[in-house]
C-alpha cells in the first residue's frame, strides 16, 4: 500500500486534530459490556478467517442487546475450529452452542464445508423463526456466552 499518496491527498493536520478531538469524546470505542445477563437477537452468525489467518476458520457470532442500558450494542463470541491444540473439543464445543440455540436444523456434519452451510441454515432458521435469547455473557470465559432461555420475539 503506497501510504505517502494518501498522506498527500490528507490534511493531516486536520487529522490530527480530529483524532484528539475523538480521543476526548471517547474515542468512538464500544462500551465494555459487563457479565450479566441479557435479551438478545442473532445479529450475525458465520465461519470466516481469524484475523492472524484467514484460511483458519472461526465460528464468529454477534448478538444485538435487545434491553436495558447497553441496549442495541454487541455481544461477540468466536471459536476458532482448526489449527488449534485441540481442535475437536473446538467444534464439539461450537456443535453444543448450535444446537442450544434451538432452531430446528439438525446439528450434524461431515466436513467443514458441511459445517458452514450448517450455520448458515443455523443462522436463517433463527432468523425465519424470530427466536431470541435471554443469555448470561462474560467476556472473560472461554465460552463468553450461554444460553439461559430460547423466545418467540413477540414483534
Amino acid at each position: 500500500m503506497d501510504f505517502s499518496k494518501i498522506d498527500r491527498s490528507v490534511d493531516l493536520k486536520g487529522l490530527q486534530a480530529d483524532v484528539e478531538e475523538a480521543k476526548k469524546n471517547g474515542g468512538g470505542d464500544f462500551p465494555t459490556i459487563p457479565a450479566g445477563k441479557y435479551e438478545v437477537r442473532l445479529e450475525s452468525m458465520e465461519i470466516k478467517g481469524t484475523k492472524a489467518d484467514p484460511n483458519r476458520p472461526m465460528l464468529a457470532v454477534s448478538f444485538k442487546i435487545l434491553t436495558g442500558e447497553y441496549k442495541n450494542q454487541r455481544l461477540f463470541m468466536n471459536r476458532v475450529l482448526y489449527g488449534t491444540k485441540n481442535d475437536k473439543n473446538m467444534i464439539a464445543s461450537a456443535m453444543g452452542f448450535l444446537e442450544k440455540l434451538e432452531s430446528g436444523v439438525g446439528i450434524s456434519f461431515q466436513s467443514y464445508a458441511q459445517f458452514n452451510q450448517l450455520v448458515l441454515d443455523v443462522a436463517e432458521a433463527i432468523d425465519a423463526a424470530g427466536l431470541e435469547y435471554a443469555v448470561d455473557y462474560d467476556d472473560s470465559r472461554f465460552n463468553s456466552i450461554t444460553i439461559d432461555e430460547v423466545y418467540e420475539s413477540v414483534f
